[in-house]
């Protein structure tokens, strides 16, 4: 269930069955390495390592918080996070699977070893960001932002704004609420401190859209509006 296609031709490259399950929501990633490139991404129930050249199913890492009797559509397949990658590792938040993960590659790739797993860093969408040692996400047990310690997966901080999307810039997070808040929050080490919010008003519908940062101009959607803010620093005169 995964393919390549060459982007000038739409020629099938390659096809791997994979595990034979639905896709997964995720943003898929490409890393490359010395050695190889690999094509890494979630279906319904496992994070998938493929070499991108070949296809070859490198290794897997199966999501098994959710009992083989308790699976169907909507229930432990819903992986919305896509995965990051730095210096040799794999870090990635499945609320609706493992939770929060880092994951070891091995110098060519071809395997993987869990470092560690926490199961209360769980959002399922939203995204994750990672700023030095530490990775910052939005949970859903505890609907909060989360900040983690990437060197040991431990819990740092828990700020009560509710469950959202997160983007970085500068050492700010900009966080927009399922409620429709937006926040401004400093983070430094893990650390995290409201600087400033407000409610976005305009538009109708779920608060899902992640933000947008291009340019020094912050995009955020809220169903058929478009809001674009000027984040850059003024300097005064």
């Amino acid at each position: 269930n995964v393919v390549a296609l060459n982007r000038f031709t739409g020629e099938l490259v390659w096809k791997n069955k994979g595990k034979g399950e639905r896709s997964a929501y995720t943003q898929s990633i490409l890393i490359k390495l010395p050695q190889r490139n690999l094509f890494v991404t979630f279906s319904a129930y496992n994070f998938l390592g493929f070499d991108a050249d070949t296809g070859e199913l490198l290794w897997v890492h199966p999501q098994d918080n959710t009992p083989l009797e308790n699976r169907g559509l909507g229930y432990g397949d819903t992986h919305c996070n896509g995965p990051l990658y730095e210096d040799g590792m794999i870090y990635y938040c499945a609320g609706d699977g493992n939770c929060g993960v880092k994951l070891k590659l091995s110098e060519d790739g071809s395997k993987i070893t869990q470092l560690w797993r926490n199961n209360d860093f769980d959002g399922y969408m939203g995204g994750i960001i990672k700023i030095g040692d530490y990775i910052y996400g939005t949970g859903t047990a505890k609907k909060a932002l989360h900040s983690v310690d990437a060197n040991t997966g431990e819990l740092v901080q828990s700020l009560n704004v509710g469950t959202g999307a997160v983007i970085a810039a500068n050492n700010m997070l900009y966080y927009y609420t399922q409620r429709g808040e937006l926040f401004l929050i400093k983070a430094e080490n893990g650390s995290m401190e409201t600087e400033s919010s407000f409610r976005v008003r305009k538009g109708s519908g779920e608060h899902f859209s992640h933000p947008v940062i291009n340019d020094g101009i912050l995009y955020q959607r809220h169903g058929n509006v478009l809001m674009a803010f000027n984040i850059k620093s003024v300097k005064p005169f």
